[in-house]
């Protein structure tokens, strides 16, 4: 109780700019109010206990000090750069040095000093703060020697005393200067730490990608070669070969597109952006819950202030609730469980909202027997909030889900509690029903400064495919050979180029890793031509490249649209149709 008190008391001492920054930061900013405000305090004691003692040669000096530290710490609240620090440290300097050469009304005024190493250090760090201190230790030094005895109204030390005071302080600043070595060196290591991850979770993202396309060009192959195969005459044990072969394809094709979704923080967020009730949505999602599996009680509960129609993925919406249920159901053995769904509205702005949903469980992480960390005092508050939630995360199996939440810059708070445990997220939506694109004409509207051909039908057009791979090129010859009237083949950027300059093509499907040259600068050389003659040519891209950033890539180039390897066949002849007719 007392350690929760005292975490909460640090966190006060955070300035307001530096609440949600780094570790280090965030221990100086302590630092520096703690000591401002805490010397403020003293200086001041000290003034109004000399006006009490009528010593106005002490208060004034004292009550000036004090005024003064007060300024730079309500100063420092809001700023704390390296000159805001030195100020304070300068303002700490000449304090310390007060009271070393006049002793406070309790003579023992410089035991106030023995603090000084310490902020020093954690202020200035270990070489400029060790400077700083060993200057006041010659203060200490000459006050000894000279100062004392050249006025009474200054303070006077026995010899063995004063040798006592400085080596306790010369103590103090080896301390300090320790302390602040190996929290350095702690620091030092934890980065260390965190960039191997960054490197090794980087270098399994490039394997990722590298095995996806890989994977997904023969994967492609496959299931086109069964396409055509389904549409030929086949007898009915045929026909069950092949359907076999086909269910395990598209077995496959999943499993990589599951492997794409848990190692990559975004989704295709453009897909399943719909006007819906958010009421009916929250409803279907208690509704989806099987509750024949487990015992729960589910209820709803919506704030009056919440919009009843949005614009949205609501899809991703009970993707996220249904995960979140599922997991803390599916660990709370068979006793009845009692789950609350909360939905308020955080901030709106015109045609926007940001809503907070709020699960809340009757769920209770127990900690582990070896957990070392439970009560431990060394973590403030926040902290501690943190490292609970990332292991209830890690319990419940909620990475994936916690990625999801973090595609559009929110986050999964988790708060553990004696009795239930509180899960939260947030989510933004549009309110202006009716004014959203869907995704199918979302990017070619955006293309208004060029001049699209008149509509054409797909057996009166001619497209150009650009692959480098001889058996991909033949795939999808297969599959539009039938629908579209002329189909002419490219085997790389450079190639692509020669025959668009040569020929009119009312579409371009465009490989994007190719030899010579790549379907990103052949994309840009392309737009690059049309704008002479105020016209474009749609170019969807057409790869094994199947992660987000790689279709943004695309449409940054120039191109129209993009379709991930392996599709179906009605999929691929959409998309030419959606184009050619726009």
């Amino acid at each position: 109780m007392l350690t929760t008190i005292l975490n909460r008391l640090m966190d006060l001492f955070i300035s307001e700019n530096n609440e949600k920054a780094d570790m280090d930061t965030k221990a100086k900013s302590l630092v520096v109010n703690l000591a401002s405000l805490s010397f403020t305090l003293i200086v001041l004691a000290e003034g109004i206990w000399s006006l009490v003692e009528e010593r106005v040669e002490l208060a004034i000096p004292f009550l000036s000090l004090s005024f003064i530290l007060a300024i730079s710490h309500l100063y420092l609240r809001k700023y704390n750069s390296t000159l805001h620090q030195n100020y304070l440290l300068t303002a700490l300097f000449v304090t310390c040095s007060f009271l070393i050469i006049f002793g406070g009304n309790t003579s023992i005024g410089i035991a106030w000093t023995f603090l000084f190493p310490f902020f020093a250090t954690a202020l200035r760090g270990r070489n400029s703060g060790l400077m700083w201190s060993l200057v006041l230790a010659a203060v200490i030094m000459i006050d000894f020697l000279l100062l004392q005895s050249l006025s009474p109204f200054l303070q006077s030390y026995e010899p063995g005393q004063g040798v006592y005071y400085l080596i306790i302080y010369l103590v103090s600043t080896i301390v300090a200067f320790a302390f602040q070595f190996i929290r350095s060196e702690v620091l030092l290591e934890k980065e260390r730490i965190i960039l191997d991850i960054q490197n090794r979770n980087k270098g399994q993202e490039n394997l990722l990608s590298r095995l996806s396309h890989q994977i997904r060009t023969p994967l492609s192959n496959i299931t086109g070669i069964l396409d055509i195969l389904e549409s030929t005459q086949l007898d009915e044990e045929q026909k069950d070969a092949i359907n076999t072969i086909h269910a395990s394809a598209n077995n496959l094709v999943n499993v990589v597109n599951n492997l794409v979704m848990a190692s990559k923080n975004s989704m295709h967020e453009s897909k399943d952006i719909t006007n819906f009730n958010l009421y009916n949505t929250l409803n279907n999602v208690l509704r989806l819950f099987p509750y024949e599996n487990y015992k729960v009680r589910l209820s709803l509960s919506l704030a009056p202030e919440v919009p009843g129609q949005l614009t949205g993925n609501s899809i991703k919406i009970k993707q996220i609730l249904l995960n979140l249920i599922n997991s803390i159901v599916k660990q709370g053995g068979q006793e009845q469980k009692q789950i609350t769904l909360e939905v308020k509205k955080s901030q709106s702005m015109p045609d926007k909202v940001e809503l907070v949903f709020r699960i809340i469980s009757d769920f209770v992480y127990k900690h582990p027997k070896n957990d070392t960390h439970v009560n431990e005092g060394f973590y403030n508050y926040q902290d501690l909030v943190k490292l609970n939630a990332g292991k209830v995360i890690n319990f419940l199996d909620l990475a994936i889900t916690q990625k999801i939440i973090e595609t559009d810059g929110h986050s999964l708070n988790i708060y553990t509690n004696p009795n239930n445990t509180i899960f939260e997220f947030g989510a933004s939506f549009s309110t202006a029903v009716g004014n959203f694109i869907a995704p199918a004409s979302a990017e070619p509207a955006k293309k208004t400064d060029n001049v699209f051909k008149a509509g054409i039908e797909l057996n009166e057009a001619s497209i150009l495919i650009v692959e480098d791979n001889f058996s991909n090129q033949q795939i999808i010859n297969l599959y539009l050979k039938n629908d579209v009237k002329n189909i002419d083949m490219a085997f790389n950027g450079k190639e692509a180029l020669e025959k668009f300059g040569m020929a009119k093509y009312d579409l371009i499907l465009m490989d994007v890793q190719m030899p010579v040259m790549d379907g990103f600068k052949a994309t840009q050389k392309i737009r690059e031509l049309e704008r002479t003659t105020n016209t474009r040519v749609p170019i969807i891209a057409v790869t094994a490249n199947a992660f987000p950033e790689d279709k943004e890539k695309c449409l940054a180039s120039g191109m129209d649209d993009y379709i991930s390897k392996p599709f179906q066949p009605d999929e691929l002849l959409n998309k030419l149709r959606q184009y050619l007719n726009s």
